[in-house]
């Protein structure tokens, strides 16, 4: 490990605050690159040059100053990380005054750095699985698959394990750490840091499954069995709702899309989680493609290529023209497709006479040829056009 030279001056600058003492680290070519002295900044140390080649504590006392160039009276230890010496940190004074404060400061050094190895190594893990997801979610994955193939093997993921794509927003529990502690870039990777340590930890991801987080989402790979049935997926979409409800209870939305056996269908996946998040509601916090009622919406919507909006132009004018006209025609005919097409009941759920529910639906017939409740493709027809206009 290279000791940052940032890190280094903010480890000397601790450390001195404690101790009242001037603080210098070297690093392995005897450099100093981080001291309480501005001006010896990037100067040699004989010193710590010879800590780094033997190992060993010097301790080099005033008349002893002529034999280590660079040097000033004081003790020089080796930063030993994974039984490797990285660098040497010194402090100033008479040898016997200042040694077991120099052992202090070594220990506090060794500390700090080998928590930053372990948050680095962290970050890394966690760079290499947002670019495996933000991979795995290109439209045209053929030309990202040999990429796709090396990300896979370094954060050790079996491709061939059938995964679904699901997404949470997690903006309440990032707003929550912003208003309270600023919208730096290190709040923001610290809160970050904090819901995917929450998640391994609480088991709600598993070794083959990939968590990262985007623009205040979490997203999830989660990996399934061979034998995967749908309801898997809603099974688990609840446990991780309730397990993030931990962190913050406002987290309230997860979309859950179809479970892919390839790679090709992670985008589509994708797409579907964000469609079934988007269709949360309070009383319905966890919608995954499956439910067969926004399966079907999701379907008709997809149906809305360029050149099918191009077919239902003429059509959706009159649709529009329809729905100008009568105000409560886009609650009569969503009523009228919730009721299944039954008239009765579909005048019932309304609190009008049937006789008003026909008077209503000849009047879309009258503008835009449509009879839904006589004709099924008619009634897959206003479905669309409905799911196509704005309220």
């Amino acid at each position: 490990m290279l000791v940052n030279e940032d890190l280094a001056q903010r480890i000397v600058d601790s450390t001195m605050s404690l101790v009242h003492r001037n603080v210098n680290i070297m690093n392995r070519e005897g450099m100093i690159i981080a001291t309480g002295h501005p001006h010896r900044l990037h100067t040699f140390h004989k010193g710590a040059k010879d800590v780094i080649e033997t190992g060993m504590v010097i301790e080099i006392y005033p008349e002893q100053l002529q034999r280590y160039p660079g040097a000033l009276e004081g003790v020089n230890l080796p930063i030993v990380l994974d039984e490797q010496v990285v660098g040497v940190i010194g402090v100033f004074g008479v040898p016997d005054e200042v040694r077991d404060t120099g052992r202090l400061v070594k220990t506090i050094t060794e500390l700090i750095l080998e928590r930053e190895l372990l948050q680095e190594a962290t970050r890394s893990r966690y760079k290499l699985r947002e670019q495996f997801v933000e991979t795995m979610l290109q439209t045209d994955l053929l030309s990202a698959l040999p990429k796709v193939k090396r990300l896979a093997k370094a954060i050790n993921i079996n491709l061939t394990v059938p995964r679904a794509v699901a997404v949470t927003d997690m903006a309440p529990f990032i707003q929550m750490a912003v208003s309270g502690y600023g919208t730096s870039e290190l709040v923001l990777e610290r809160s970050t840091e904090a819901i995917l340590k929450h998640i391994e930890q609480e088991g709600l991801v598993q070794n083959q499954d990939i968590a990262v987080i985007w623009d205040e989402r979490l997203i999830v790979l989660k990996a399934f069995g061979p034998a995967w049935q749908p309801e898997q997926a809603t099974e688990w979409g609840r446990t991780l709702l309730s397990g993030l409800r931990v962190l913050s209870p406002e987290i309230a939305c997860c979309g859950i899309g179809s479970i892919s056996a390839s790679l090709g269908d992670y985008s589509v996946s994708y797409r579907q989680a964000c469609y079934c998040l988007t269709h949360c509601q309070t009383h319905s916090p966890l919608q995954s493609i499956y439910e067969r009622r926004l399966l079907f919406d999701y379907l008709l919507t997809e149906t809305a290529s360029p050149a099918t909006n191009t077919a239902l132009a003429p059509l959706a004018q009159k649709f529009r023209d329809f729905l100008d006209k009568k105000k409560d025609g886009r609650k009569t005919l969503a009523t009228l497709l919730e009721a299944n097409l039954n008239l009765s009941n579909a005048a019932d759920m309304l609190h009008v006479h049937r006789n008003t529910l026909m008077f209503r639906l000849d009047q879309l017939q009258r503008i835009t040829d449509l009879d839904p409740a006589h004709h099924f493709e008619d009634a897959v027809l206003c479905r669309i056009l409905l799911n196509s206009t704005n309220p």
